[in-house]
């Protein structure tokens, strides 16, 4: 089983900062949000015997460490958080810290038609790039099938996995126009169902 968390609210979100590589802090509604989302998730676990001992694994982004560490507390988590950069949001480059006003001055539009492969800010990440990034990481780090492990990161990167979950390429979800909501401090379960087939038991769920 695994369950993926975005962070809440971020200090990007209400400075209107850029977000992506911008290492922003939770807001109070962003830590009030997340201790909801721990709360849910600490009834979710009661009573609930795992096959494999539970991991934890979060972006080294602030934002996302911080809704680690308060998930981590409501369940007692007594291993140690993972912390791994593979885990950020797509990079944005030299728009990082910046505003949004200011990322505006350096943004490159892209031409019309599939944006895959398309830089928007220098020194960024394409979504192709962004999204192999996020496979490989997944692939070499947690084993998605046998595990059970929580994953807090963030809105891209989560639909990253998700992707990836049902065995799409991020061409196929493109060109199927296929994407998925994921709000701050929201959490998205994946399992097996009984007959072996891979499912999202619950999405975007807050």
């Amino acid at each position: 089983m695994i369950i993926l968390i975005r962070h809440g609210e971020a200090t990007h979100h209400t400075q209107h900062l850029t977000g992506g590589w911008t290492n922003s802090e939770l807001t109070e509604f962003g830590i009030k949000q997340m201790e909801r989302t721990a709360y849910h998730l600490s009834r979710f676990f009661q009573g609930k015997l795992l096959t494999s001992p539970l991991r934890i694994l979060t972006s080294d982004l602030e934002r996302a460490k911080h809704s680690a560490d308060i998930v981590a507390k409501a369940l007692n988590f007594s291993g140690q958080i993972e912390t791994f950069e593979f885990l950020r949001e797509k990079c944005n480059g030299e728009a990082a810290n910046l505003t949004e006003e200011e990322a505006k001055k350096i943004y490159s539009r892209p031409a019309p038609g599939p944006q895959i492969d398309h830089r928007n800010y220098p020194g960024g990440e394409t979504r192709r790039e962004f999204f192999q990034r996020t496979v490989d990481g997944i692939t070499k780090n947690i084993d998605l099938i046998k595990e059970n492990a929580i994953i807090v990161s963030h809105k891209g990167t989560i639909q990253n996995i998700l992707f990836h979950w049902l065995g799409m390429d991020l061409e196929e979800a493109v060109k199927k126009n296929i994407s998925f909501s994921i709000d701050a401090a929201s959490y998205t379960i994946l399992d097996f169902n009984r007959w072996g087939e891979r499912s999202i038991d619950r999405l975007n769920c807050k």
